[in-house]
């Protein structure tokens, strides 16, 4: 015990200094965690409280399903829902145009009513093989929520004969 009183006479200033320190580590590491990790199971946190007034049902994504399968140039799709992002993948048969494939892809906007069109983004990719009469594309396309409300189409397919593609 004397040796304890001993270390606390001689070392005062520094004793106090490390308790502050300590203290404010812990402090620091609390808020630290809460900030971020916080408190919420959902990963997308309250971002996604807007589409609990306008959810999206299974029925509709079907129709999306139902409507590109009828099309004779539609080799096989998928669609799927993943927080506000609706994603349709579209395989067409070699011989689809590129404007022929985007016109049928933007047609899926329409199975759409105008409250889910604001809330919710479309994104599509198009694709298709080359083949003698029609060369092979890779197309991304997205129609944002609070966009213009038309389908924007990024092309980042090379061109033979380009010097990005040697």
């Amino acid at each position: 015990m004397k040796k304890i009183k001993k270390i606390w006479v001689e070392n005062k200033v520094l004793l106090v200094l490390a308790i502050i320190l300590v203290i404010c580590l812990l402090i620091f590491a609390g808020v630290a965690i809460t900030y971020f990790y916080g408190s919420s199971d959902n990963v997308y946190g309250n971002r996604l409280d807007v589409t609990n007034n306008v959810p999206l049902n299974d029925k509709l994504l079907e129709d999306i399903k139902e409507e590109l399968g009828a099309n004779e140039n539609v080799k096989s799709t998928s669609v799927s829902l993943k927080g506000k992002i609706v994603y349709v993948n579209i395989k067409y048969v070699d011989e689809t145009k590129m404007e022929d494939a985007k016109s049928i892809a933007e047609k899926v906007v329409e199975l759409f009513n105008d409250d889910e069109l604001e809330i919710y983004d479309i994104q599509f990719t198009i694709s298709t093989l080359s083949t003698s009469e029609v060369n092979g594309y890779t197309l991304m396309g997205a129609r944002n929520a609070s966009g213009s409300g038309i389908v924007i189409w990024n092309n980042y397919n090379i061109e033979e004969g380009s010097s990005e593609s040697e």
